[in-house]
């Protein structure tokens, strides 16, 4: 069988659609019998008949559906190919992976992400949640735009502050620290029971922040098993106020407010200074407006 062409398929595929040579020729902007041509020598190559010229109009045989059906995935992708070659040449990326530390909620990216799948539908959103691992997965090319917390100061990249997260030390209400004498519930009393903190999500990472020194620690790798442990009775930690607000308003963790030990950070989204930006790209970093950092 001699190389079947694209446009062979593409002209039978349209006849298919049309119904007549006529609008065939038309739609494709070619002569009428330049479509027949083609159409007649996909058929000698296939070594069947597609269509049955026996009526005024063509129709597709039983083998012509068949084979209609099975050029359908080829077509689509011939078309994502196109729009991705389109997408290229007018610096659309085809592809856009965004990292969102777990401490910073995602109701605040998610109508910067509707966005872009409206202004950029042909564009592949991935989002990545991780602890304490977006700065080297943004150095490593892992993602072109992250959103975290602990920005260290890194010339190779661009930085905005775009919020804060305040984290508020808690424990569960039926944890025993809670039993003792309100005089007793010291820092140093609170150190005899674990301490659940989140390590980088990195395997080769074994990084923690806000580990009180002398502290038995449990680690986890995301905030909601760290906030299930905690909830459990089985240890305590700092957590978003965003994340915690209804256990708190319902009584089931308890806002250890008076050992002054709650922290909040600075959120920043940052990219490389190095490399081209696409549009998808910048348009997501020019929708945070920059806050002063205090």
């Amino acid at each position: 069988m001699n190389a079947i062409t694209l446009d062979q398929i593409k002209c039978f595929s349209v006849l298919s659609e049309e119904g007549s040579f006529t609008q065939s020729a038309r739609r494709l902007y070619r002569a009428k019998s330049a479509v027949r041509y083609a159409i007649g020598q996909l058929e000698e190559q296939l070594g069947f008949a597609l269509l049955d010229r026996s009526a005024y109009r063509p129709q597709l045989t039983a083998q012509g559906r068949q084979f209609l059906k099975a050029c359908g995935p080829l077509l689509e992708q011939h078309q994502r190919f196109l729009n991705a070659c389109q997408q290229i040449s007018t610096q659309i990326e085809t592809r856009l992976a965004i990292s969102v530390s777990g401490i910073y909620g995602l109701t605040h990216v998610y109508p910067h992400i509707r966005d872009l799948m409206s202004r950029f539908p042909q564009t592949e959103i991935i989002l990545e949640r991780e602890i304490l691992s977006g700065e080297r997965m943004l150095k490593e090319g892992q993602v072109e735009l992250a959103i975290f917390e602990h920005l260290q100061d890194d010339k190779s990249l661009e930085s905005k502050k775009i919020d804060e997260v305040r984290l508020q030390l808690v424990i569960a209400r039926q944890h025993p620290f809670l039993a003792l004498p309100k005089a007793d519930q010291t820092v140093d009393q609170l150190l005899g029971y674990p301490q659940i903190v989140q390590r980088s999500t990195l395997p080769q990472d074994d990084v923690s922040k806000g580990v009180h020194r002398g502290a038995l620690i449990w680690r986890v790798t995301d905030t909601p098993s760290k906030l299930e442990i905690i909830s459990n009775g089985l240890g305590w930690g700092r957590l978003p106020e965003h994340d915690i607000k209804p256990l708190l308003d319902a009584g089931e963790l308890i806002h250890l407010s008076h050992l002054q030990q709650d922290d909040s950070v600075d959120i920043f989204l940052c990219r490389r200074r190095e490399g081209s930006v696409g549009k998808v790209a910048d348009h997501f970093w020019n929708a945070f407006s920059e806050r002063s950092i205090r």
